[in-house]
């Protein structure tokens, strides 16, 4: 079973009322570790990059381009990650 927490990510929190920081403060959640919860919002820097390529085509096929433009930032990640994970390790 899954125990799912509520939290807000700390960018969106400062905007809740005072009284969310203590229920739903990625801080007091037990293994978050310090991360901002925010990962969708940075993936936006990345999509304003392509949108203008966007504009004219449809929708079923802007999603196709957003998904592929996305499959392709995740796999330089993985390959980035894998290098360096090599690298630390020999």
């Amino acid at each position: 079973m899954i125990d799912l927490i509520p939290a807000v990510g700390k960018f969106n929190l400062a905007a809740h009322v005072p009284s969310c920081f203590a229920r739903f403060s990625l801080n007091f959640v037990q293994g978050a570790g310090q991360l901002d919860g925010e990962i969708l919002e940075t993936l936006w820097s990345e999509f304003n990059k392509v949108s203008a390529s966007v504009h004219s085509i449809s929708k079923a096929h802007r999603a196709e381009f957003y998904d592929d433009h996305m499959r392709d930032s995740n796999w330089k990640k993985l390959v980035e990650w894998v290098g360096d994970s090599l690298y630390l390790h020999l």
